[in-house]
């Protein structure tokens, strides 16, 4: 694993292909470290890829720090060593990768191509309605559910103040490119601005889909656990409920469903993930619930 702590550290090449992550703060590091490294490692070495983890902003200027992080991923095909590799893939450090993933790269088999997953790939029609009802605390009629569904894409784009030309959502947390075909493109969108609260996601997706570049990955790449919560465990808003416990079982079945399980603004339960294995000494998904809890 290369861990590169400011831009002078070096990447001496081993493989083809490279997973790299950004992570911004000591707590996000020390998260990272208990909650993936172990089955990041892992997954790098079953299927060949260097594990290149940025600690730093790759773009530290004023511009840089005065926005979101997650800006930072379109500048990861343009650092000194991104050239030697064919295939990049960027994961979201707040994903967990599970014992049983296959290889990613299998879904992409062009190298021109972008993989990501759809936005609610991962849920079913009537699942889609009932978010939709429980997020904005409406009923919905059924036969109006998918156009509520995709008025909910339309508004990320409306946000960012840009015409989304059609384009699905994409979830951003997972993409598979290249250095060779796709830098240009992702250093055009970083040059933008926009104010949404979505990042670069509105716009990542709509120029990806306009060049014709999108190859859908399965779901099970980026699964993401927040809707699921609002789904299934809506009462249990803090790690402080008394029945976190219930969530947390939850999340071992969600991960044995998963290949990379994706904690997307659900930091504080990541958060709290990684205290109970520090506490017990073994990863959280084979946590015992105390007596006390």
């Amino acid at each position: 694993m290369f861990f590169l702590e400011s831009p002078a550290d070096e990447v001496s090449p081993g493989h083809r292909n490279a997973i790299v992550t950004v992570l911004v703060g000591q707590a996000y590091v020390e998260t990272w470290r208990v909650m993936c490294e172990a089955n990041w490692r892992a997954y790098a070495e079953r299927w060949g890829f260097d594990l290149i983890v940025i600690a730093h902003l790759p773009d530290a200027s004023p511009r840089g720090r005065g926005r979101s992080p997650a800006w930072q991923k379109l500048l990861v095909l343009d650092q000194p060593w991104s050239g030697v590799y064919e295939r990049i893939v960027w994961i979201d450090a707040d994903i967990v990768i599970a014992a049983h993933a296959p290889d990613i790269l299998r879904e992409v088999p062009d190298p021109a191509k972008v993989g990501a997953s759809l936005s609610g790939a991962q849920f079913s029609e009537a699942e889609k309605h009932i978010y939709f009802e429980r997020l904005h605390n409406l009923v919905v009629e059924p036969q109006l559910a998918p156009l509520a569904w995709r008025f909910t894409e339309e508004n990320g784009f409306s946000e960012s103040e840009i015409d989304g030309e059609g384009a699905p959502m994409l979830n951003t947390g997972v993409l598979v490119m290249s250095p060779q075909h796709h830098n240009g493109l992702l250093l055009e969108i970083y040059a933008s601005e926009s104010a949404s609260r979505l990042y670069e996601q509105p716009l990542l997706s709509r120029e990806i889909h306009r060049a014709g570049l999108l190859v859908p990955i399965t779901p099970r790449f980026n699964w993401v656990i927040h809707e699921r919560r609002i789904l299934d465990f809506a009462e249990i808003e803090t790690v402080e409920h008394p029945e976190v416990w219930r969530l947390i079982n939850h999340l071992r079945n969600e991960l044995s469903k998963a290949y990379f399980l994706h904690f997307a603004g659900s930091m504080s339960i990541m958060q709290h993930l990684a205290h109970l294995s520090q506490e017990t000494g073994e990863p959280w998904w084979k946590a015992q619930r105390p007596a006390s809890a």
